[in-house]
This record gives structure tokens, sequence and C-alpha cells, in this order.
């Protein structure tokens, strides 16, 4: 049960992290354009885009998450002291294989999620995926 407990958060906190990166690189461009975006916009803005790509985006991470996780749960037979750096990895891979793969097969190149598109946007997606990485390594870790 802690498992599923720590991927659980692990797939909840990528998403959040993803979500606020996508939103604030988004709003970037928009001020790049010489338009005004207030704090309020940029906190209804992310809170819009938690609730709109929920149906989305978080059963795509937590796909990502679940097959990087397992493949990396596998690995670690062989190398146990590698734990954190493997989950660290696996978050990582895990969302732009995701990425990569939306991108190359389903759309024929073109990301799906804009953010992506760019190289910080993709570092962006990927970096939340580690994170979401490293809560699983914290709260699945066996008591010593």
């Amino acid at each position: 049960m802690k498992i599923v407990l720590a991927y659980i958060a692990a797939v909840v906190t990528a998403y959040v992290a993803a979500v606020l990166a996508y939103t604030q690189l988004n709003l970037a461009n928009v001020v790049e354009m010489g338009l005004p975006v207030s704090f309020k916009d940029r906190i209804g803005a992310a809170g819009h885009d938690l609730i709109g790509m929920a149906s989305l985006y978080l059963p795509i991470i937590a796909v990502a998450l679940l097959l990087a996780f397992g493949f990396t749960a596998i690995v670690l037979r062989w190398v146990p002291q590698l734990r954190t750096l493997g989950y660290l990895l696996a978050g990582f891979v895990g969302i732009f294989v995701v990425d990569y793969t939306l991108g190359a097969l389903l759309t024929g190149g073109t990301h799906p999620l804009a953010v992506t598109r760019t190289t910080i946007g993709l570092l962006s997606q990927c970096l939340a995926g580690a994170l979401g990485g490293y809560v699983f390594i914290l709260l699945s870790r066996k008591p010593e």
C-alpha cells in the first residue's frame, strides 16, 4: 500500500509541477509580446490549467511514471545502491519519452503540448517528472 500511495503522490506532484511550469512559460510568451500579466492573472491561469488539463495530461503523466518506475524497479534488483538516481532518472526520462512519443507518433513530429516545442519547456516537463521521482523515493523508503 505504501508503494501505491508513494506512486499517487509522485504523479500528483509531477502533474502540478508540470502544469505550473507550462502555465508560467506560456504567460512569459504573453509578456514577451508586450501584454501585461498580473499576479492575479498568473494565479487564475494556473488554477484554470490545473483543472483543465487534468482529464488529459494527468493520465498521461500517470502512465509515463508507472512504466518508468516499473522498469526502474526491475533494474534496481541488480543495482539497489542506485535507487535515488534510478527514480530521479525514471521520472525525467519517463516524461521525455511520453512527450517525444506523442509528438513523433500521434502528430507527425509536432509536440501536442506547446511548451515542449522549446528546449526550456521540454526540460521543465522532464524536471517535473524527476520531482515526481524524488517524491516517490522519499515516500516509498523502507523503514530502517
